[in-house]
């Protein structure tokens, strides 16, 4: 099999190592150093669907893999699709759903999935009157409708903040894509991962789950210090039962997958659900229509299955609604992140990799004469499973020493909190 994978961050090296544990020619699109070690890489704009469809058509890969959601918007699966190819990654209609905060508002209401109160904007004075009588409390979530790299969600503390922050959206601070801006009302509690398999079109809807994992967004251990891309992951959740997840298939998943056959969307592909379990029960923060990273290195640690294989089921239309196979372990993984990290990334600084007992994900760096370098803001993951929440973030703590370089940034409390939580006896109900 051949199969081309799209991306070049740590989500794709993952997908490709995990990819790469059965026989098969990977080309990865535009790729990276790392990917190159593991197959070949070609240089396409993954924004320009015809260039994509075109190399498919010289080269005929047997399935596309699209990793990241800037090609998916783009209409990359449409045009590969269209010349008979499998593609693992939705339609332009159906990405949507993470390419217009709007869309998938509209979405989530349409088809009663509890979701935050919310209204969508593009008039000056209108989003103003709207803040100024605000009634929901604070902070006002303000979300630019487009993809703004991850950066295009702000949440106000204050009324001069929101006005501030809605004026710079409406002004073009990311383009298009804040020329309308959705205002949700907070929503307080647990906020978790959950990565659903979907096959959906006019004929049928499948659907598998994977376990639900938990992201640490913030740059210092405590959950203090501003955003970033996400610091490390873990899953499943110790205190997460068979019950909880039950009901998130019943009010989040099920509904969702109805709601696509309901619409017209055809999915093939992976839909990523943030979701945040409120004194109400769980309650859909946003759709995000590719894997998750860093969620994906962990999820990768624990499926037990041919990874290819299940793609390719997914993009040929052949799911069928099942549980899949997963080692009985917890994963985790923690980012190693570059000095300056997240406000800036400083590169070119020489890695030093020892023999670590886990895996290395590479997610921002490049070779230079034999020597790995940094070459972005998340530089690497550690990544591994263990019988136990316990006994990974152990091994993952005795790795630490074996990856380093001058300046580097990670957290060692990925995990802790939850890991708390459960050995205190609590459960998703109980304050987080």
């Amino acid at each position: 099999m051949k199969i081309l994978l799209l991306g070049s961050g740590g989500r794709e090296h993952a997908l490709a190592l995990s990819l790469k544990a059965s026989p098969l020619e990977l080309v990865s699109a535009p790729g990276s150093d790392a990917l190159a070690e593991l197959g070949t890489c070609v240089n396409l704009d993954l924004e320009d669907p015809a260039a994509v469809a075109a190399w498919c058509v010289a080269n005929r890969p047997d399935l596309v893999v699209a990793g990241p959601e800037v090609p998916l918007v783009a209409g990359v699966a449409d045009a590969v699709r269209a010349l008979g190819i499998p593609v693992f990654g939705h339609d332009a209609a159906t990405a949507r759903l993470e390419g217009s905060k709007a869309f998938a508002k509209d979405f989530m209401v349409r088809h009663g999935i509890p979701c935050a109160a919310s209204h969508t904007v593009t008039d000056l004075a209108a989003g103003e009157a709207l803040i100024r009588s605000w009634t929901h409390g604070y902070p006002i979530v303000l979300k630019a409708d487009g993809l703004a790299a991850g950066k295009g969600v702000v949440l106000a503390q204050s009324q001069a903040e929101a006005l501030a922050t809605f004026r710079a959206f409406l002004a073009g601070q990311f383009g298009e894509a804040s020329k309308t801006v959705v205002f949700e009302a907070p929503l307080v509690g647990m906020e978790l991962s959950l990565h659903v398999l979907v096959d959906v079109d006019a004929q049928h809807a499948s659907y598998a789950m994977l376990p639900a994992c938990q992201d640490h967004k913030r740059i210092f251990e405590g959950d203090q210090g501003p955003n970033t891309g996400g610091m490390g992951a873990f899953g499943p959740i110790p205190y997460l039962r068979p019950a909880d997840v039950d009901l998130m298939r019943t009010l989040l998943v099920e509904p969702t997958v109805e709601g696509l056959q309901k619409d017209g969307l055809v999915a093939r592909g992976v839909l990523f659900l943030g979701v945040m379990w409120t004194a109400r029960g769980p309650e859909l923060l946003e759709y995000n229509v590719r894997f998750g990273d860093p969620e994906t290195q962990v999820l990768m640690q624990l499926l037990d299955e041919d990874l290819a294989a299940l793609l390719l089921e997914v993009a040929q239309g052949r799911l069928v609604s099942r549980e899949l196979k997963l080692k009985p372990h917890t994963a985790i993984t923690v980012v190693l992140a570059a000095e300056d990290y997240p406000e800036g990334a400083k590169k070119g600084v020489p890695i030093s990799i020892g023999a670590p007992a886990v895996s290395v994900i590479h997610a921002g760096t490049r070779k230079q004469g034999g020597q790995w370098l940094t070459n972005g803001g998340r530089v690497l993951n550690l990544a591994t499973s263990a019988p136990d929440l316990v006994t990974a973030r152990a091994a993952i703590e005795a790795a630490l020493p074996e990856v380093t370089w001058p300046g580097r940034q990670v957290r060692r409390d990925i995990g802790l909190k939850a890991l708390r939580h459960a050995q205190a006896g609590k459960t998703v109900q109980d304050p987080w």
